[in-house]
């Protein structure tokens, strides 16, 4: 494991000296700025995880992102009585938060140390509540019912991630930590650049 990860490490320090790039140079990031969707797995490496989404957000360098699986029975459509066997369903939820600094490898790419907080939880949901949830535009409502979290797991996270920037104005994110694996894709906004 080690050996592929100083195998990358120099395959991206080649990369950055041999296309005269400014290796390192972290001054390139109070230009840079992006806004991203995520999408991937919430509470990887547990019995609990699942499809997750979520957001990023990058200004001046430094990396903030959030995904979020929400429990899969939350919005069934079977309604019980509270004195119904089948009143409860098992079902999970799996939530992360993570935070990092990007460092400009090339003009088109970057990396990031990430840190963050993780939580996966085991518990049921409750089809015998009733909370009417209404789209105010459409004026249409659909139910939701109360999770009711049994078990929660707090964990500190951590991993890395890499951005690549194949066109202008667009940006593709590939993250993997000790409790989520996902990617985002985004815009990458110049609002920041100096002009000329």
């Amino acid at each position: 494991m080690y050996k592929k990860i100083i195998l990358f490490t120099a395959l991206f320090a080649t990369l950055g000296l041999s296309s005269n790039a400014q290796f390192l140079d972290l001054s390139n990031n109070s230009e840079h700025a992006s806004v991203a969707f995520t999408i991937g797995k919430a509470g990887f490496g547990t019995e609990y995880g699942g499809l997750g989404i979520g957001g990023s957000l990058s200004i001046c360098g430094f990396y903030v992102d959030c995904l979020i699986n929400s429990p899969e029975h939350l919005y069934d459509k079977h309604m019980y009585s509270a004195d119904s066997p089948n009143r409860f369903i098992d079902d999970s939820r799996a939530f992360t938060v993570n935070f990092g600094y990007q460092i400009p490898i090339l003009s088109w790419l970057r990396i990031a140390p990430i840190i963050g907080y993780s939580q996966t939880s085991y518990g049921v949901v409750d089809r015998s509540s009733m909370n009417i949830e209404v789209d105010s535009e459409s004026s249409t409502g659909r139910v939701r019912h109360d999770y009711i979290s049994s078990e929660d797991f707090d964990e500190f996270n951590f991993g890395g991630a890499i951005f690549i920037q194949p066109i202008p104005f667009i940006e593709i994110g590939f993250v993997g930590t000790r409790r989520a694996i996902y990617g985002s894709i985004g815009f990458s906004l110049d609002s920041f650049s100096s002009e000329d």
